[in-house]
Order: structure tokens, then sequence, then C-alpha cells
């Protein structure tokens, strides 16, 4: 696999991580918006935090077009760096540097679900959306 392409996919996984990070600090202040009881703010927020996971659904399409112009097997690798999938990495520093990326975003995203989960369980009780999930 090129480096050239790597370095696409890396800087997609970059717009992609720093999505997140604008996604958890929305939810973080949508929780203090409704523990003041700012039903306003908290619209506002909802939208700024939808147009940030549109962003980063868009880098995901990205990277998916990316490798879809690579041959499947090392799509398939690529795909499991991309999720920091720690095993066969090869001495690249680029490939490195997307499974590294790929750990920071799972942990970003796992995150920004609990942070979330913690104010639709303090919401919505049992009606919650996560009540419903394993």
């Amino acid at each position: 696999m090129e480096d050239e392409m790597l370095i696409e996919i890396l800087k997609e996984m970059q717009k992609k991580y720093q999505c997140f990070n604008e996604i958890e600090r929305i939810t973080k202040d949508i929780g203090d918006a409704l523990s003041r009881n700012d039903r306003a703010l908290v619209q506002i927020l909802l939208g700024m935090r939808q147009e940030e996971i549109d962003q980063a659904e868009m880098s995901e399409r990205n990277m998916h077009l990316l490798l879809s112009f690579i041959p499947t097997d090392e799509a398939t690798q690529a795909m499991n760096w991309i999720k920091g999938n720690k095993e066969n990495i090869p001495e690249n520093p680029i490939i490195k540097k997307l499974v590294e990326k790929g750990n920071s975003i799972q942990m970003l995203v796992q995150r920004t679900i609990e942070l979330d989960r913690h104010i639709s369980m303090r919401l919505a009780g049992k009606d919650s959306f996560y009540q419903t999930l394993p």
C-alpha cells in the first residue's frame, strides 16, 4: 500500500477525530444546559452536534472511498488499522499513526456515548433510548 494513500486516510481520520472531539464537548455543554433547564440552548447545541456528526460521517465516507481504490485484502487490513487493531502492524510509521488515531477515535466515541447515555437516562429514565440496549 502506498504511503500517499495512507496519508490521505490519516488526514480523514484526523478530521473525524476533531469532529468527535467537538461532539464530546457539545454533549457536555448539553448536559450543563439541561442542568440549568435552558431548553433554547439545548436546541441550539443539538443542531451544532448534528452538524459535527454529519462532518464525521463525511470523513468516514471519504475513508471508505479512498479504500475502494486499493486491492480488497489491503483495504481489509487498512480497515483493521483504522479501527485501532494492533495485530500485524508493519514497521511503517504512517501505519502506526493510523492505529494510534484509530484507538484515540474509539476511546473518544466511547466517552461521548457514555456522556450521552448519562444525559438520556437522567432525562428519560426507563423511556431512554439506552434503556432498550444491552
